[in-house]
């Protein structure tokens, strides 16, 4: 864990604690602010009331906590080595402790603790664990933990975090359930869901996460870089652009960059995304997203070597990251060396669940490459076998079923990157899918698309007629479609609804 540094500038409280307002009424309004999660405004009252009176245990000691819930070790150590011994809390080892733990401090951390037993105890002498690498201790300890605590919230999605980063998501979804069972409020627990929604490809349930912990916890870090994030991944320029001003004065000038040169990506701003990256490249030195980001504006603004630079060591890292694979691959093609284009992405041509994208570059490598036996890949990647696009469609209803509509979207485009664009199901699957994520713009352009390949379909006509008239683009013609798509699937539930929604005006 790292921490996240003081979060409003000491200069600044000072001179709001110069503005004449009694300390004692600060120090109360700090304390309704902690209540309220309200952390950063409970900061910044508690700062100014620091200035006036530095060695008050009362405001040291919730100063020290509203610091944690931010996520600052080093502010919450600082006010707890100031507490006097008789005045220090009985939880005062797990506040150490944790601070050091944010601190990166993980050896530090279990010592503090010492044989503490409670569940927050049990949770940080795991996570510390973890931080000194001991995933199989790490992994004991939780087990231990969650036998004698099974229904402790912050214990169950720390749990689920830990079996999300060993890659078991099927493990953390059913910790996490158990997190918002005992606990749906508790932030941990909704930051875990989102983490793991996000795995699970159901980016509309992360985005729901994310936002319900914004709110609940107002300048919340993590829940704002993760809304932000998904914002991204969703493609939601506008929201995404929003996020980045709901960041600023509250998130590290670093993390704002990243988001700010993602945003500049998505717009084919390259030069931007370079300037800006290049810019705090020290302190985003250890984020490999960024490392990749860069990489890819490198290639766009022909500097493929400089490219290849980056990208090489973090593939001998991770060799299992198919982005870093796939942006290497494209870098040693911008500089004309197929042959190591080819080499990198070999892995595909075994590859049963290769994507077409994967593969069409694989065979542009080899035919450049004069690859006789690799350029046959191509067709594989045009003319996928019936298996391999049965598996695509039950992958992509199964992820429809289930609500996962990031899988669904991920699925169909690859089913239509392989065929002629056409099929109405698709189309209107794809639909409603962007429909479910956000994408208005989106959903509608494929809903159009699909009613003009089956102008009758009642299934057609009604993802088409409830988007005109949700997104109040085209009220009329919506209602009209849904009420002809109501007397073609009289018995069909959900044309019905959305019928009945579109009289009430």
């Amino acid at each position: 864990m790292k921490t996240a540094g003081v979060l409003v500038p000491l200069a600044f409280a000072v001179m709001l604690a110069g503005c004449g307002e009694d300390p004692a009424k600060r120090f109360a309004r700090a304390q309704q602010e902690f209540a309220g999660h309200e952390y950063v405004a409970a900061q910044a009252d508690l700062a100014a009331v620091l200035a006036a009176k530095p060695d008050d245990p009362a405001v040291l000691e919730l100063h020290a906590r509203n610091a944690l819930a931010m996520g600052d070790g080093v502010a919450a150590g600082a006010s707890l080595d100031k507490l006097p011994q008789p005045r220090r809390p009985r939880d005062y080892a797990l506040l150490t402790a944790e601070a050091a733990l944010l601190r990166g401090n993980a050896k530090q951390a279990r010592a503090l603790l010492g044989t503490d037993a409670s569940p927050q105890g049990q949770r940080l002498r795991a996570l510390a664990l973890v931080g000194t690498g001991d995933k199989a201790g790490a992994g004991r300890a939780f087990d231990a933990a969650l036998a004698a605590h099974p229904a402790d919230a912050r214990l169950l999605a720390a749990a689920a975090r830990f079996r999300l980063a060993e890659g078991d998501t099927a493990a953390a979804r059913a910790l996490v359930d158990r997190a918002l069972k005992a606990d749906g409020s508790q932030l941990d627990a909704m930051l875990a869901d989102a983490k793991v929604s996000t795995a699970e490809g159901d980016l509309a349930r992360a985005l729901s996460s994310y936002d319900k912990a914004a709110k609940a916890y107002p300048g919340n870090l993590p829940a704002l870089v993760g809304k932000a994030g998904v914002l991204g991944d969703l493609g939601r320029t506008d929201g995404l652009e929003q996020a980045i001003k709901d960041l600023k004065g509250i998130g590290s000038d670093a993390e704002i960059t990243y988001l700010s040169a993602r945003l500049a990506a998505t717009k084919g701003q390259w030069q931007k995304v370079r300037d800006l990256l290049q810019a705090d490249e020290a302190k985003l030195a250890d984020r490999d997203d960024a490392g990749v980001l860069y990489a890819q504006a490198l290639t766009a603004l022909g500097q493929p070597e400089q490219a290849r630079a980056r990208l090489g060591p973090l593939l001998l890292r991770h060799p299992e990251n198919l982005l870093v694979r796939r942006e290497l691959a494209k870098a040693q093609l911008a500089g004309h060396d197929a042959a190591g284009a080819v080499a990198t992405l070999r892995p595909f041509a075994t590859s049963k669940t290769a994507s077409a994208e994967d593969l069409r570059l694989l065979a542009r490598a080899a035919k450049e490459a004069g690859d006789v036996d690799l350029a046959s890949f191509d067709a594989r990647a045009r003319y996928p076998s019936p298996r391999a696009m049965g598996a695509l469609l039950a992958n992509a209803d199964q992820a429809m079923q289930k609500g996962n509509w990031g899988n669904a979207v991920a699925a169909y485009d690859q089913i239509m990157a392989v065929t002629d664009g056409r099929n109405p199901l698709v189309l209107n699957n794809l639909a409603w899918a962007h429909s479910q994520l956000g994408n208005s713009d989106k959903a509608l352009e494929y809903a159009r698309r699909a009613w003009r390949e089956a102008p009758t379909d009642p299934s057609v006509m009604d993802t088409l007629g409830w988007l005109l008239v949700s997104t109040g683009k085209d009220r009329a013609k919506g209602t009209a479609l849904l009420r002809d798509a109501a007397a073609k699937a009289p018995q069909n539930p959900t044309i019905q609804k959305h019928l009945a929604e579109a009289n009430k005006g």
